[in-house]
């Protein structure tokens, strides 16, 4: 077990239930793990050389859903997928999930979060969180959850959370690209892009 970890968090689709207007199908939330920060700052140089490869400013940003052309989505994934990592990712079918009555709605980012860490918790310790940022009440509302759910026990689960602008973050923006081609193999049935990176793959779980 490391003594510490790095730990990206992004997410695809969306947290609504009205998909008779503008609601997706489906919600997936990922978590990409570094063991060490050298692994880390390996992968955070790669997407550098992506950019070069692919002739791109040094400022790009990488998403997945905007901006990235299909040749530059093969590459980063492709180039990424030798680095040091590995992912974790909760797939929600919505449309399952509101005919079981029981499972809470009202927040389902929270929802999937608590499976995600629930389920990676005996391979989590003293890990700092990055996630992208949102507005500062969900930013709290989410830093008190995860310390109160998930710090329960002798040893600390999470150390630090902290929120940043994917823009400026190299590693929040391989979260994406790996959370865009989990949700692109659900939403389109398309998994050109997931097999590239499943390599990567520690659990990808769809409970709904």
């Amino acid at each position: 077990m490391p003594v510490a970890m790095l730990i990206f968090m992004d997410e695809s689709g969306d947290t609504g239930f009205k998909f008779d207007k503008v609601s997706s199908q489906y919600f997936v939330l990922v978590m990409v793990t570094f063991d060490s920060l050298e692994a880390a700052e390996k992968a955070n140089e790669a997407v550098k050389e992506v950019r070069k490869e692919l002739k791109r400013s040094e400022s790009l940003e990488f998403k997945f859903s905007t901006g990235t052309n299909n040749k530059a989505k093969a590459t980063f994934l492709r180039k990424l997928s030798r680095q040091d990592f590995h992912y974790r990712a909760v797939v929600i079918d919505k449309k399952i999930l509101m005919k079981r009555e029981s499972n809470p709605i009202d927040s389902l980012y929270m929802l999937v979060a608590d499976q995600l860490f629930l389920r990676a918790q005996s391979h989590i310790k003293n890990a700092s969180v990055f996630v992208d940022h949102i507005t500062k009440s969900f930013v709290q509302d989410f830093n008190k959850y995860l310390r109160r759910r998930l710090n329960t026990d002798m040893e600390k689960l999470i150390g630090e959370i902290k929120h940043r602008d994917s823009k400026g973050n190299n590693l929040l923006q391989l979260a994406d690209m790996v959370c865009g081609a989990i949700y692109r193999k659900y939403n389109r049935s398309d998994d050109t892009y997931y097999k590239i990176i499943k390599k990567r793959e520690e659990d990808l779980w769809k409970p709904y």
